[in-house]
Order: C-alpha cells, then structure tokens, then sequence
C-alpha cells in the first residue's frame, strides 16, 4: 500500500476524516437503543464504542515520536476492533433495533464509497 492513500482519504476533504471519526459514536447509538431495549450484548458494546470515541476526540499527544506512532497504530487497531465487534455481535445476534445498525451499515459503505473515491483519485493522479 503506498503511503500517500492515508493522506488521500484524510486530506482533500474533511468528509472522510468525520466518518471516520464519528464511526464510533454510530456504534455508541446503536448499542445504547439495543441496550435500552435489553438486548444482549448491546451493553458493552456501547461502553466500547464510547470509550474508542472519547480516545480519538480527546487523543494523547505525546513528544516522543515513538509513542506518537504507537498511540496512533492502538487507535487504528481499536477502531478495527471495534468494527470487527460489531460485526460479530449483528451476526451472532438479532441485530436490535435494526434502524439503529442500519444507520451503522449506511456509515460503513458511507466510508467504503470514500474510500473506493480516495483510491481512484491516486490511481489517476
């Protein structure tokens, strides 16, 4: 993968960086209604998704260098986490209420069209 896809997705226009950020908080919306509803699992994925989403709007800054890029690869790796969690818990479980996990799906093919947008763009330029 070459290095200029991250700044491709991020740079040219704000949109992508929300969606990826605000990801977290969809979760954080459908596990909270899921868990209103006494749905099983809905619980702690909504504490997960409020965690990851308080960590990427209030991110540590670090003067090391090293652990500048080790904070950032644990928040990558918590964001694919946490999607890989919410996959799981929709496939294991009936996903309730199925607006709210709609509203997550219509945010994750939101991020692949900007995705799919950002790789073409480099292929062309």
């Amino acid at each position: 993968m070459e290095p200029d896809l991250l700044q491709r997705l991020f740079t040219p226009s704000p949109v992508m960086f929300w969606l990826v950020m605000l990801l977290p908080l969809t979760i954080t919306l459908s596990g909270v209604v899921g868990a209103a509803e006494r749905h099983t699992g809905n619980r702690r994925l909504a504490v997960w998704a409020a965690v990851l989403t308080i960590w990427l709007f209030l991110p540590l800054t670090f003067a090391d260098p090293v652990a500048a890029q080790v904070s950032a690869m644990a928040s990558i790796l918590a964001w694919l986490g946490l999607v890989a969690f919410w996959g799981r818990h929709v496939w294991n479980h009936w996903p309730s209420p199925v607006w709210a996990h709609a509203l997550v799906i219509t945010h994750l093919m939101a991020i692949a069209v900007g995705a799919a947008v950002a790789v073409i763009r480099l292929a062309l330029s």
